[in-house]
């Protein structure tokens, strides 16, 4: 239980909103009520007694945003984020469920240190946190992790992120797992050999390559195998043809390779360094078709928080990511909905019911009897991004300065306000 939802939940009433719910194919104005911890109507003119009834009109109602693949440092690195730090800015941006990664000290690799961490997410998490397990001991790459027994505990979801699982031995064992448990081995697909030579360190060929190999393996195993911030047309290309042939595989991508270029390098330096790299124009098209047809499932951000001094000195030294969660749902609204013309229920799709269906999790909907996880947004309002005001710990944005068009105005989790910016100066 995230530690907001220790109190029930007060009865809202979101009056007079422009609903949108992909899910259900809910495009119209109408009311919505929250109660008990669920929606519990949509309609015109409802009313229930005893109800904070909050002016939307002018405004979107949309199920909350859901966010599979991010990193909250706690614990281990409690000078970059902390769960509270890190769930407060997910609540700011929209997002009421997010997947952590297990790049963490210790690493949740076994039974015992995952549920201390759970019990960390149950004091101090905002919004709802679903924790990844390592795939391997230590993410050494070395031997598989205690899977059945994390598996017993609830975790469906098992990455090495931001480590490659360079044998293929290893990840053969881990989709055996897979298939066995119905679990979900997410990848990080950078060929650690061709990463570490200078020349090729940046090139395409490290993802594809490597994520070419990974999907053969998927084919003498089964399982899902799941593919972590794609970024390269070829890439796209190897995935699109593995559906067609039947492979579970699915695929996300993040909001910087669809809006990025390498020539934002110049202008953001370190803090447009990420992994994998940003790439050419040419990859942001593939990237697009990609979602448009179903290649790619869903968005993710890839929420990557570091001090200054991470991001500091020579660029080749730089930690790699960027931080994502106040920034993410603006930015593709700004640059995809507002200057490209897609429709907002394409992006809301891709950032609410398809990451739901993928990871077999709650929520993505605002189908009544469905978790009050919910967010406002005033689609019109612009701001300028200002990196001190963020309630991340991380710093490190490449859209530092830029204006947007669009903001989360509410969150609700269960039905609990967990963030309101109506009067917010940004």
């Amino acid at each position: 239980m995230l530690k907001e939802q220790g109190m029930k939940a007060k009865s809202v009433v979101l009056r007079n909103g422009w609903i949108i719910d992909p899910a259900q194919g809910i495009n119209r104005t109408a009311d919505v009520l929250l109660t008990d911890g669920i929606v519990k109507a949509i309609g015109p003119d409802i009313s229930a007694v005893d109800a904070e009834v909050i002016d939307c009109a002018g405004n979107w109602v949309i199920p909350g945003l859901i966010d599979a693949h991010c990193h909250l440092r706690e614990p281990g690195f409690e000078r970059k984020e902390t769960i509270e730090t890190g769930t407060m800015a997910a609540a700011r941006g929209g997002f009421t469920t997010v997947v952590a990664m297990a790049n963490l000290n210790p690493v949740p690799d076994n039974a015992n240190v995952y549920r201390r961490i759970r019990e960390i997410i149950a004091q101090k998490a905002v919004v709802r946190v679903v924790q990844a397990a390592g795939v391997t001991q230590d993410l050494k790459g070395r031997d598989l992790s205690d899977m059945a027994t994390l598996a017993a505990e609830g975790v469906r979801i098992f990455s090495d992120d931001g480590y490659p699982i360079e044998r293929a031995s290893i990840l053969y064992q881990a989709l055996q797992m897979s298939r066995k448990l119905n679990l979900i081995i997410s990848v990080h697909e950078e060929d650690a050999a061709l990463k570490g030579y200078w020349p090729t360190a940046y090139e395409p060929m490290n993802e594809y390559i490597l994520l070419n190999r990974d999907l053969e393996v998927l084919r003498a195993t089964g399982g899902h195998l799941h593919v972590q911030h794609l970024s390269a047309a070829r890439s796209v290309e190897l995935v699109r043809a593995a559906k067609k042939e039947g492979l579970k595989v699915t695929a996300e991508v993040c909001p910087h390779h669809l809006t990025l270029t390498r020539d934002d390098l110049a202008i953001r330096g370190t803090n447009a360094k990420m992994a994998p790299p940003l790439r050419d124009r040419e990859d942001i098209e593939a990237l697009l078709q990609g979602l448009n047809d179903g290649t790619i499932d869903f968005i993710a951000t890839d929420h990557a928080p570091h001090t200054s001094d991470d991001k500091g000195g020579p660029f080749d030294q730089a930690a790699n990511g960027i931080v994502g969660f106040e920034t993410a749902f603006a930015v593709l609204l700004t640059k995809l909905v507002h200057e490209r013309g897609m429709s907002p229920s394409w992006l809301i799709e891709k950032m609410t019911i398809k990451p739901a269906n993928v990871l077999g999790l709650p929520g993505g909907t605002l189908a009544i009897g469905s978790p009050a996880d919910v967010c406002v947004v005033d689609p019109h309002r612009e701001w300028v991004v200002d990196s001190a005001k963020f309630a991340s710990m991380g710093r490190n944005t490449p859209y530092q300065g830029m204006k947007m068009k669009g903001c989360v105005l509410l969150t609700f989790v269960g039905g609990n306000k967990v963030f309101d910016g109506r009067k917010e100066a940004i």
